[in-house]
């Protein structure tokens, strides 16, 4: 049990510690080019949503206006509070319309990442490509609706709901990073569901360094998308999907 997470410690750390890895592949193979169209969408994407979570919750916030000698008690807290459900209200939309509209752009990025350390990459067909992108934005959708359950409940852990809410959109966040290289080295559903279990250390990880990333205005927004794919496929490197299938097949079989 130590050792088990003692493991998963080291591969969340990895997971982390790869978005610096690939800001630096980035940086040193020049490939700042390949990042112009991502960056741009990914920056219209975030500060649309930005603009109109904050515009909805003000919206409500001021239907549901108090005044009078609760009037101090409404600017302070409500405000806080209202600021942060639009932060994450934005965050739920990005992450969800992210893979649909910025990742796909990202594919010759991922391409030149796969000449550069392995010499090949990894093609698929048109078929694959369609089942992949209706399988995604299913995905998306679905992973929206949790991430609002669970900005719900989170309100019942009072203080601590900021970070409940971080640990959730980091896993989501690094898994969109992984989802679009999963499609590449699975077969299957299960496959890819199998996959995913097997990186949610480094998914983890990396989704908290992409969280911590989009903190940093309109830079954020600019980078955490391409760096992150790329920090994902250096991952994968690092663990062959072919070892994590064979690995998980053995601990299902026990």
């Amino acid at each position: 049990m130590i050792k088990q997470l003692w493991s998963a410690g080291q591969r969340f750390q990895a997971g982390f510690f790869a978005f610096g890895r690939g800001l630096f592949f980035i940086a040193r193979y020049r490939l700042w080019g390949y990042l112009l169209l991502p960056a741009f969408l990914s920056l219209v994407l975030g500060v649309t949503l930005i603009i109109a979570a904050f515009w909805a919750v003000q919206v409500v916030g001021d239907y549901w206006f108090v005044g009078g000698e609760w009037q101090w008690l409404y600017q302070g807290f409500i405000d806080i509070l209202a600021t942060l459900i639009a932060i994450f209200l934005a965050l739920i939309g990005y992450q969800t319309l992210i893979p649909l509209v910025v990742i796909p752009f990202l594919g010759p990025l991922l391409n030149r990442v796969e000449k550069i350390t392995t010499g090949q990459t990894i093609e698929v067909g048109w078929r694959r490509d369609l089942l992949n992108a209706i399988v995604g934005g299913w995905f998306a959708l679905r992973d929206a609706v949790l991430q609002v359950i669970f900005l719900l409940l989170s309100f019942l852990t009072g203080p601590l709901q900021p970070i409940v809410m971080a640990i959730v959109n980091s896993f989501f966040l690094g898994r969109g990073s992984f989802d679009y290289l999963l499609e590449k080295h699975s077969t299957s559903l299960r496959e890819r569901k199998l996959l995913t279990r097997a990186y949610t250390p480094q998914i983890y990880g990396l989704g908290l360094a992409q969280f911590l990333g989009l903190l940093i205005p309109l830079v954020g927004l600019v980078l955490v998308p391409p760096v992150g794919v790329v920090a994902a496929a250096l991952l994968i490197q690092d663990h062959p999907p072919q070892q994590q299938l064979m690995a998980a097949n053995a601990v299902s079989r026990r």
